[in-house]
Order: C-alpha cells, then structure tokens, then sequence
C-alpha cells in the first residue's frame, strides 16, 4: 500500500499549501464580514453571537506562517551525556515528533478557521429553513453548524460552483482515509466510496478532526528506533493524510464562502480596485471575487503583498 500516489498533473496546478492559506486568509479579509450565529433552545430560535471572516483570517494566517513545532526530546534525559546512541535516538525521536506535530497544528488551526466558516451560514440556514416551513415542508432540523453547512451545500446550493478541482481533492482525501481506516482501526461515520454527495469533503475532514479532539488519532511511533508500527510507510500515510486534510479544510472555507458571501466591505478592497493605474485589471482578475475558487492555483496574480506587487508591475510594464 502506498501513502502517496505517483505525481498527479492535477496537483502540480496547485500553490504549496502557506501560499494558499495566506491568499485565503487575505480575501477573508477584504471581506470583512459579520453574521448573527444563531442556536435553538427549548423550541426557540435564539441570537447566540456573532461569526466574522476576520476571525477566519487570523486562523489561517497562524497555519500559513506554521514553519515548524519544535521538540525538546532532551529536557529530562540524562544518559545522552555520556552515551553517543542515546544522543542519536533522542535527536532523531525529535525529528519524528516535530513533523508529526507540525502537521497535526496546521491541521487544528485550518480547522478553527473552518469551524468560524460553519457559524457564518448559521443566519442562512436559518433563513432557508424557514422558509422550507413556510412553504408547507418539514426538514429535519440539523442541529450543529457544520451539518447546517453541509445541508445547505446538499439541498440548497446544488448548482454551486466549487473551486476548481474540489472534487479532486475531496475523493484524494476519501481514498487515502480508507487506507488509515483498515491500519488504524479507526472509525468513519460515511461511506468512504460516497462519490455523489456534494458535501462528503466536509464530512470527512470533520471525522479527521473529531479523531484529533477525542484522542483517536494515531500519534506513531518514530520508525527508526520502534518495532510496535515500524513500517516508515505507517507514518508517510499519517503525514499525508494530515496534508490532504489541511488542504481539503482550507478548499471547505472558500465554498462555503462561495454561497455565503458576495460583498467585499473592507476598505483594502477598495484600495485594490480603485487603484487609478491598475485598478480596472484588479476587478478584471478579482472577477468580483469569483477568483476565490482559484486562489489554490498556481498563477501570476495574488493579493499577497509579494505577489500583488510583481502582477501590478507587470501590468504597468504592459
């Protein structure tokens, strides 16, 4: 079994995942947004705070600025002072546990930012299912965020448009989750073959996650000096599937956002396409934000300041 298929064409379009989280946060930003978020008590529908995309940003920026969590396997050992394999254990156990830990905080932090995404279509779910009653039917209520996200994608939006080569990153992490599933011994409330329901990518990014917050997930032991789960293979497909899911979380934001939202309220977005020399090219490329289902796609035009500045230059240098 292999962790990670050959090079896949498709996945060579794509920005490394930072750039994209960064890209992602910024357009969060320009945004600048805010909803109700609502919940049900008793039989009421009650006001529960608020949801903004400016929280969604500041998590993402975290996970794209993510170089490294850093192990001390030292601190409270002793015998590596006088004894050099000792020393080499400890330094490679320490190696281990930083990439596993880095991914798995990426992970968390993409998932916060996601979980802000689910609380900004509460006051839409509520809206849509209102009127569903309204107009004589009875939907199951979905009493959790992520569900009425998921509803809404399954039922409501069923036409949307989704970032481009979603579905593929969606059915990569399906795939890879079948592997963890059988070696692992874990388990998956969907079905892992689904390739129909729109909104699988939530559910299996939301199962990822679960493991991690009620401590199922496989913490793996360092290969090197192990012989429990010694197969390096074990933590190659631990690895890439924390990737695939980090990916796949980041992809769940823009399409949520992409039913969500249509208005840019921050006064940078106005900075950018009324720029008296380039602002006309900013809207053509922003494409009245239709560019968030392809700023996952490596390409010349960004809204990080690195990127911004290079396309700005290029389209006043003609």
């Amino acid at each position: 079994m292999s962790a990670q298929k050959p090079f896949c064409p498709i996945c060579g379009l794509f920005r490394e995942l930072p750039l994209h989280l960064h890209e992602l946060a910024i357009y969060c930003e320009l945004l600048n947004d805010e909803k109700f978020v609502y919940k049900l008590v008793k039989k009421d529908v009650e006001k529960c705070g608020t949801a903004k995309t400016t929280s969604i940003a500041k998590w993402l920026r975290l996970a794209s600025q993510l170089d490294l969590v850093e192990m001390n396997t030292f601190r409270y050992e002793e015998a590596h002072i006088y004894c050099e394999p000792v020393a080499d254990e400890l330094s490679s156990n320490a190696k281990h546990d930083s990439s596993i830990a880095t991914q798995i905080t990426r992970f968390l932090f993409i998932s916060n930012a996601l979980e802000e995404a689910y609380r900004l279509t509460s006051h839409l779910y509520e809206e849509k299912y209102l009127s569903l009653l309204n107009s004589g039917r009875n939907p199951n209520r979905q009493r959790n965020y992520s569900a009425q996200s998921a509803w809404l994608l399954d039922e409501i939006f069923t036409s949307l448009d989704t970032p481009e080569n979603y579905f593929h990153k969606v059915d990569g992490l399906l795939d890879i989750s079948k592997h963890y599933k059988d070696i692992f011994k874990v388990s998956f409330d969907m079905d892992l073959t689904d390739r129909k329901t729109a909104s699988r990518g939530f559910s299996a990014v939301r199962i990822i996650r679960n493991h991690i917050a009620h401590a199922v997930f496989p913490i793996v032991e360092n290969p090197e000096f192990t012989w429990e789960f010694d197969d390096p293979k074990n933590k190659k497909l631990i690895l890439t599937l924390l990737l695939r899911a980090s990916r796949l979380a980041a992809m769940n934001i823009q399409v949520i956002l992409g039913f969500s939202f249509k208005e840019f309220k921050s006064e940078s977005y106005g900075y950018y396409s009324g720029d008296p020399d380039t602002g006309e090219e900013f809207k053509e490329a922003f494409n009245c934000g239709a560019y968030l289902n392809h700023l996952h796609i490596s390409q010349d035009f960004g809204l990080n300041e690195s990127s911004h500045w290079a396309w700005r230059n290029g389209v006043l240098e003609g």
